[in-house]
């Protein structure tokens, strides 16, 4: 038997007989589920009592041995997907909404928004380590009036560890398969020992390195490797009794590899003679202040400005012995925002029939450059770009208790967005010395866009929620600079995309509080949707996005968990979709429709046990599955369905644990991308192209904490 095998048998056999062993007849003592707190909403709220979809995964769940970084929980998520051809997953969908790209031309506005704390790395979840993160939390559906524009699938948010009056800390170190190494060191503390909550302090560093599960043979070198460094800084200040400061700094340098590709979809094995990058170098920081002087109402001012430079390239042909040509993509983006809030103090009989109450204020600026070349023995071609979007928003929430039992929320947001660009298209022909003239486009868009929330909530028992909400999201139109495409075939502009999400949830805890479980249903009916479109062969490709027409997407989100006994747990998820794309043709003569939308497996589940006794001895395995899934709105390939297992093993002595851990322990074969198109010398035949996703991997973890 070969040792995957050996290891998820163990660990099965490891909660099997854990379980048998709790049908002794004496009484179990009472076991309790911890309560966890959802930071991303507008309210914070205890998981048990929101009332939206949503996942979150904790510390604990976070030191299961076989998650390092984001990319480790996509696919555990209900109803959030993920488009590779990156090094590590960037581009996220929820409920079949949100983009899968952004190549060349292809701007940077999204409909996920991706958090680390208070900073924004929307599409640019590269650096999503989870070393030293508190939590993981995943809001699903169009969050109108908390974040506007650019959440309208949801958000994804990593909550680090903040803070603490007393010492405390952490350093670890792994290796395993692919040569994975890595290291991590965390402290925080007070820096004023007299006053321990007055300056508080904590620094996490981190670096990964790994081989990226691919070999060269052209270069006979490792051309995918990664090379991962991250530090961050937080700091809380309690130097008045009605001032507190939170702020925080980070730098993260990836450094990673790109060679993915090859024409024969063998998976492991490439043959590029120019292989590519995926780089992603981050500088950021953010301040919240939180005043609360004033009489009935808290104040609170967030700051965060983020800067990234970025390089995506690679091997056209994916070969030596094909056309030649060699894309290089370089961004620069830097995002700032700044919002104001107020929060009455109180969250009952706040203001008269009001019983609690939020009115806020958020500006952002996104400012991108980006300059592109592709590089051929007879063309150096060239597209320059510039992205400038500016987001000013007023929104208001409350609440009213018709009784002890059952409350209203109603939500608004206003947002005014205007977006302005340019593109610049040049190509230099070798053979003759000679350079095209150049073409430059420079679109605009505005508008003024409305969105809300009306929820009503009602308690069953004390441990049990039931809530209906109606939500109005959008997904701001806006602008194409790829300067290649052909207007007005091709639309420099596309329309703001209108979103009615309509949902039915229970939440609640039972069992004396040993299970605890969601169930959400939901229909998502879009309008003037947005669609991304391409057209080209080879490498040379243009990029814009138009809108379809009408397009509808139900289904659920389930996840339960159940604790047998304090060493003995069980959980599991569920996820179901149903869409549909209607019939649209495009300016251009181009069609699409007729089918599910891009993005929306039919299924997904989880299913886990996690055991751990009070020697210290623990084991966890599980079991998630996913259905397949169209990539792209524009082609029919789709990825396959793919069931794969993971689990650990480990042993927990004082301030130390050793882990063991396997991911995709029977090396299930399955893709993260899928193209279809040519690629290949003379004719560029239109075929199947595959981003397979990481195979089998083990592991070793040491982990110091105190």
């Amino acid at each position: 038997m070969k040792l995957p095998h050996l290891l998820l048998t163990a660990a099965t056999l490891v909660a099997l007989s854990a379980a048998r062993a709790q049908t002794a007849p004496t009484a179990a003592p009472a076991v309790t589920l911890d309560a966890v707190r959802v930071t991303t909403d507008l309210w914070g709220s205890p998981l048990a009592r929101l009332p939206a979809s949503v996942t979150v995964f904790d510390e604990a769940a976070l030191r299961a041995g076989t998650i390092r970084h984001f990319g480790d929980l996509v696919d555990q998520i209900p109803n959030l997907t993920w488009t590779g051809a990156t090094s590590r997953p960037r581009y996220l969908q929820i409920r079949g909404i949100g983009e899968n790209s952004q190549y060349e031309g292809e701007t940077p506005d999204s409909a996920v928004r991706f958090l680390v704390d208070d900073l924004d790395f929307t599409g640019l979840g590269t650096l999503g380590g989870t070393f030293d993160v508190h939590q993981v939390e995943i809001l699903r559906g169009p969050q109108a009036g908390a974040f506007g524009a650019n959440a309208a699938g949801g958000v994804v948010r990593l909550v680090t560890n903040a803070p603490t009056p007393f010492w405390t800390g952490q350093i670890e170190t792994t290796a395993g398969e692919d040569a994975l190494r890595e290291g991590g060191f965390a402290i925080g503390g007070p820096l004023v020992v007299a006053q321990p909550e007055q300056l508080m302090v904590r620094l996490a560093i981190f670096q990964h390195n790994s081989d990226g599960f691919r070999h060269n043979v052209t270069l006979n070198r490792d051309t995918n490797a990664r090379d991962e460094f991250t530090a961050r800084l937080r700091l809380t200040a309690n130097f008045s009794p009605a001032w507190r400061w939170e702020a925080t700094v980070l730098f993260s340098d990836v450094n990673n590899g790109f060679d993915e590709f090859a024409l024969n979809n063998n998976g492991r094995l490439t043959y590029s003679d120019q292989p590519g990058r995926d780089e992603q170098r981050s500088t950021a920081a953010s301040l919240r202040g939180t005043y609360t002087g004033l009489a009935g109402a808290r104040l609170t001012t967030i700051t965060s400005d983020s800067r990234v430079k970025s390089i995506y390239s690679y091997d056209d042909d994916w070969t030596a012995a094909s056309y030649q040509g060699f894309s290089d993509l370089r961004r620069d983006r830097d995002v700032f925002t700044q919002e104001l809030r107020l929060d009455s103090a109180l969250t009952h009989a706040a203001l008269g029939w009001i019983d609690r109450w939020t009115l806020g204020a958020y500006f952002s600026n996104t400012a991108e450059k980006g300059a592109y070349t592709d590089i051929d023995p007879g063309n150096v071609r060239g597209l320059t770009t510039k992205y400038n979007a500016d987001n000013l928003a007023l929104y208001g929430q409350l609440a009213h208790d018709f009784d002890a039992h059952t409350r209203l929320i109603v939500g608004l947001r206003t947002e005014r967005v205007d977006l302005d660009g340019r593109g610049t298209k040049t190509r230099y022909r070798a053979s003759r010395g000679t350079y095209d003239p150049a073409i430059t486009f420079r679109p605009s868009f505005d508008d003024t866009l409305l969105g809300g929330k009306i929820t009503l909530e009602h308690d069953l028992t004390a441990d049990t929620l039931v809530f209906a909400s109606l939500t109005r999201g959008y997904k701001a139109g806006g602008i194409n600079i790829d300067a290649r495409i052909s207007p007005p075939a091709d639309p420099l502009t596309y329309a703001t995309e209108t979103l009615w999400n309509y949902e039915l949830g229970l939440r609640g805890n039972w069992l004396d509080h040993r299970l605890t479980g969601e169930l959400t249903a939901f229909y998502l009916d879009r309008a003037d949707t947005q669609v991304r479109d391409s057209a080209g062969f080879g490498g040379n490709y243009r990029f814009f996005t138009a809108n379809g027409r009408t397009a509808h997407i139900a289904g659920l989100e389930a996840s339960a968990a159940y604790a047998v006994t304090k060493e003995l747990s069980f959980h599991g998820t569920l996820a179901h979709m149903e869409s549909a794309l209607d019939a649209f043709t495009l300016t251009n003569g181009n069609t699409g429709g007729r089918r599910r939308l891009a993005n929306t497996p039919r299924y997904g589940y989880t299913l886990g046990a996690r055991y751990r006794d009070a020697s210290g001895f623990f084991a966890n395995a599980e079991l998630v599955g996913r259905a397949s899934q169209f990539d792209s709105n524009n082609q029919n390939e789709a990825r396959r369905a793919f069931h794969l297992y993971n689990a650990s093993l480990g042993y927990a002595w004082r301030e130390w644990t050793f882990t063991l851990w396997g991911k995709n322990l029977l090396n299930t074969r399955y893709e993260k991308r899928v193209f279809f198109f040519g690629n290949e010398d003379p004719n560029y035949v239109d075929t199947r192209y595959e981003d397979r996703a990481d195979p089998s991997q083990l592991g070793v973890s040491a982990a110091y904490r105190f």
